[in-house]
């Protein structure tokens, strides 16, 4: 998984502004403040996405940064896919290419977008990193969920109100604090984080909506997804899915194939064509899940055995073997000597 210097740039200056220090802001992400301008650059891994918000929350003193700074954002952060956004005819559509193309900025947050009687945004964030440091990952879900007013005022010209806003979590602070920022009521301890809209706002038109524009943009994210490699190929498309529904456990072949509204066999077929099948890709993310786990987290082997859904830490135990030719406790000594 990977973050885009297009959107963490925006954390660090706003950071910055408030009293963060450039150098040690960048340092912090592994970068040096000349590579903010390199719009493009990927940073991999989740630790140093991890250490940037540790910075920002220390140098700021602000427990809410991320939900501050999702009040002042708007879709240019996203580069092509901001600009696609705002050439869309509706805000339904926009949401849409959204979630098409939302790994061309980040891996670390997914977005859903469900239209009916009413308009739900849905976010999620990498279980690894919510795993991994639930604080952290708090501050980019909000960010993100926090910029939603702010971006439909951009993209209509309208105030547009949510009916409510609904976190996965406990409130870390005054409830109020929060309704202030959604402008309506706000739950916690819910099954998902997401704003809901009453259902006509998806189909409120946009004010900037250009179809030269939509299909020019529409043409650049194609392409960067074809170059990016894995994500715009069916596999990576089911990776993405499989990462953003899991949730103790690899959902199964018929859920995913649901999901992508698809028959099994089809689903199937298409997944042969790139090469592989549904159960190597699910060891595969398994193993992915589990690595990062040992290195970006002071779980015990047998905490995380439980979070990846096996009942027995000897299932696990022997899973990882067979996966990596070692064992879990020796991986995760070597990859801590490895950080020394």
């Amino acid at each position: 998984m990977y973050g885009t210097v297009r959107v963490l740039r925006n954390i660090i200056y706003a950071a910055a502004e408030k009293g963060g220090d450039l150098h040690k802001l960048c340092a912090a992400l592994g970068i040096r403040p000349g590579e903010l301008n390199d719009a493009e650059k990927r940073i991999e891994g989740l630790r140093p996405i991890v250490d940037l918000w540790r910075e920002v929350i220390a140098a700021t003193g602000d427990p809410m940064f991320g939900l501050h700074l999702g009040q002042v954002n708007n879709p240019s952060i996203f580069g092509a896919l901001g600009y696609l956004m705002q050439s869309c005819r509706t805000l339904k559509e926009a949401y849409a290419e959204v979630v098409k193309y939302q790994q061309t900025v980040s891996g670390w947050i997914s977005y859903d977008a469900v239209a009916g009687k009413e308009l739900e945004l849905i976010f999620r964030v990498n279980p690894v990193w919510q795993e991994a440091s639930p604080e952290t990952a708090r501050q980019a879900v909000e960010m993100a969920m926090g910029g939603v007013w702010n971006y439909m005022y951009i993209l209509t010209g309208k105030k547009i109100y949510p009916l409510r806003a609904e976190f996965a979590y406990r409130s870390p602070v005054s409830r109020i604090s929060y309704e202030e920022v959604f402008k309506c009521p706000v739950a916690f301890d819910k099954p998902q984080n997401r704003v809901v809209f009453e259902g006509r706002v998806g189909d409120m038109p946009l004010i900037s909506a250009d179809e030269s524009l939509y299909a020019s943009f529409a043409q650049i994210l194609r392409e960067k997804t074809a170059v990016g490699g894995q994500s715009g190929r069916f596999g990576g498309q089911v990776r993405t899915i499989i990462a953003r529904d899991f949730g103790g456990k690899i959902p199964s072949l018929e859920i995913i194939a649901a999901h992508m509204n698809m028959s099994e066999r089809s689903f199937q077929r298409r997944l042969q064509q790139d090469g592989e099948s549904y159960r190597s890709l699910a060891a595969e993310m398994k193993k992915e899940l589990a690595v990062n786990l040992l290195q970006n987290t002071d779980a015990t082997v047998h905490a995380i055995s439980e979070v990846l859904g096996y009942t027995e830490p000897s299932a696990f135990h022997r899973a990882f073997k067979s996966w990596t030719h070692t064992s879990p406790a020796r991986q995760k000594h070597s990859l801590g000597s490895s950080e020394k």
